[in-house]
């Protein structure tokens, strides 16, 4: 019998998978265990009913703080879809533990500590989720009395003077309180795959709004801290949605979405190209032309909007200028790449310019009456 082969022949090519983007719609409670084995650094929770079984079986009682985070973390709503829970034995390094994790796994995006941490400790935290390679954001739980919170040294002194963008504090009456915003945020990033949102005015399912003086709620926002408050008798309110840094949660959360998928559809553009990429500026448009379909649907969901560039002048893009549908993309030519560079097979870079579409957070009503 003769072969098929010289008629028609199969050619069976294996695809490496690409690594997983990150989770920004799942959060981290870290908890110091000293029943703690290997096999309780990492578990995944799908529902308040499984985190509530899990949590009461890794010893933890319904009146632990790991506990009522979980619970609080589920009673966001829109719900969030996973928690994850990893057990740290106690005493280890906070940052030692947050790494163990990484180790395993980058598949989340908040992070919760269940313990207590001193002012310098939620500092070097901060700065540590700060350096990661993967996007994270910290929720940090501010309790205690205003005056405690506000004051010289204390973890909003110390979040606000180093200016921490991946810190989210939040003024609370228990800690595991902390743990109902950093659900809400997964929540709408769960909920909103096709539009935008903005933290600021949420509702926080879970807990009870703090009881502050417009004094005290003004001195806390001044050092870009959270607050729960009841405006009126119907209206309760998370205000501002900012991290520590002055900027808020959401346009944070979605450049570090942006970033994220302009990386991978470089490698896919890579990776799934049959032939190869030449160094010419051909291959720059290819690049610019699959980056631009990715930031206009960015545009389309409301969260990039053509507006005025007020920084300062950047390559093509001019202060004062119209930066058209929130974006602009550029790239050198290949004719001044440097020979290093060619030798080395690098693509000259692309860069961007983003302009974010923000979200509106107060109005002035004017009343015309006529007499």
């Amino acid at each position: 019998m003769l072969s098929i082969n010289t008629i028609a022949r199969v050619a069976v090519n294996t695809v490496r998978a690409l690594e997983s983007p990150a989770a920004f719609d799942t959060g981290l409670l870290l908890v110091q265990d000293p029943a703690f084995t290997d096999s309780r650094r990492l578990q995944s929770y799908s529902s308040a009913a499984e985190a509530a079984a899990g949590v009461t079986a890794l010893d933890f009682g319904t009146d632990s703080e790991p506990y009522k985070a979980a619970i609080k973390y589920f009673a966001a709503s829109p719900a969030p879809g996973r928690l994850m829970v990893s057990c740290c034995p106690e005493g280890e390094d906070w940052r030692t533990a947050l790494d163990a994790v990484l180790d395993r796994t980058a598949a989340f995006y908040g992070v919760m500590i269940c313990g207590t941490l001193t002012p310098d400790q939620w500092l070097a935290l901060a700065q540590h989720v700060e350096a990661q390679p993967r996007p994270l954001t910290l929720f940090v739980p501010v309790t205690g009395t205003v005056a405690s919170a506000i004051a010289d040294g204390g973890i909003l002194d110390k979040l606000h003077g180093a200016q921490i963008k991946r810190a989210v504090p939040f003024y609370c009456a228990a800690a595991s309180d902390c743990a109902a915003v950093m659900g809400t945020a997964m929540g709408l990033e769960l909920s909103h795959k096709g539009a935008a949102f903005a933290l600021c005015y949420k509702t926080i399912n879970g807990i009870v709004p703090s009881e502050l003086t417009q004094t005290e709620v003004d001195s806390l926002k001044a050092m870009n801290c959270n607050v729960y408050v009841a405006r009126g008798f119907t209206h309760f309110l998370l205000e501002n949605g900012t991290t520590a840094n002055g900027q808020r949660y959401d346009e944070v959360l979605y450049v570090d979405k942006i970033a994220e998928d302009l990386q991978n559809a470089a490698v896919t553009l890579l990776a799934e190209n049959p032939d190869k990429l030449p160094q010419t500026d051909d291959s720059t448009a290819q690049f610019i032309n699959r980056f631009s379909s990715i930031l206009m649907g960015y545009t389309d969901r409301g969260i990039l909007a053509s507006s005025v560039w007020r920084g300062a002048d950047l390559g093509p893009v001019r202060n004062g200028e119209i930066v058209e549908n929130g974006f602009m993309l550029w790239a050198d030519s290949y004719d001044d790449q440097s020979d290093a560079d060619r030798a080395a097979h690098k693509a000259m870079p692309v860069q961007v310019a983003l302009t974010p579409a923000g979200s509106i957070e107060s109005i002035v009503i004017t009343v015309n009456v006529m007499t």
